[in-house]
């Protein structure tokens, strides 16, 4: 709550301007807060009020209790205004707003459909790939086997294929000797 210092410093005025203001608003209709003292105690809209006030009567030819009387009206008319706009609008707005939510219902229902289709098309797409890189390996360890086949070819020359230091299989000779010599078989 505001007190009449306040107002002074916010509409620019002397408390006795702020006072003889307040008296021609009360004798206008204007119903201003007293409080348990009986000093006056104004509000945020009350000082909405006095601006209004301060600027009808900086008008030439503009009395104070004229410019109250016009303010007080204008703050009726505002409020009559308002609450007939919503007594008389409140089925309207209501139909209005019950054919938004049945539209933006619609769209919602849309979107989850959608969003199922796509996680549909989604796990799809999820197996094929898994299914291409299951290809891919298997194409991969071919080429790696196929590397190491070529290579292994191109060690030997063509014409010692009958060398069997370069094949990886042990001389058949050897292994016999080895077998025969217990000695040797045990190492």
């Amino acid at each position: 709550m505001l007190g009449t210092k306040e107002i002074c410093e916010i509409i620019g005025v002397k408390p006795s301007t702020v006072r003889k203001y307040a008296g021609a608003l009360e004798a206008a209709g204007y119903v201003v807060h007293k409080g348990d003292s009986g000093h006056r105690e104004y509000t945020e809209e009350d000082a909405t009020v006095f601006r209004h006030l301060k600027a009808l009567c900086d008008q030439p030819g503009m009395t104070v209790e004229l410019a109250a009387n016009v303010v007080v009206s204008r703050r009726e008319r505002a409020h009559e205004s308002v609450s007939t706009m919503v007594v008389s609008a409140d089925n309207q707005v209501a139909e209005r707003y019950e054919e938004r939510y049945n539209e933006l219902f619609a769209v919602m229902q849309q979107l989850g459909e959608q969003n199922q289709q796509q996680a549909a098309e989604l796990d799809r797409l999820h197996k094929r790939m898994d299914e291409q890189n299951a290809n891919i390996s298997v194409v991969l360890r071919e080429v790696l086997e196929t590397r190491r086949l070529v290579a292994a070819t191109s060690a030997r020359k063509w014409w010692k294929f009958w060398d069997k230091e370069i094949h990886d299989e042990p001389d058949p000779k050897a292994v016999w000797n080895k077998k025969q010599n217990p000695e040797n078989y045990l190492k």
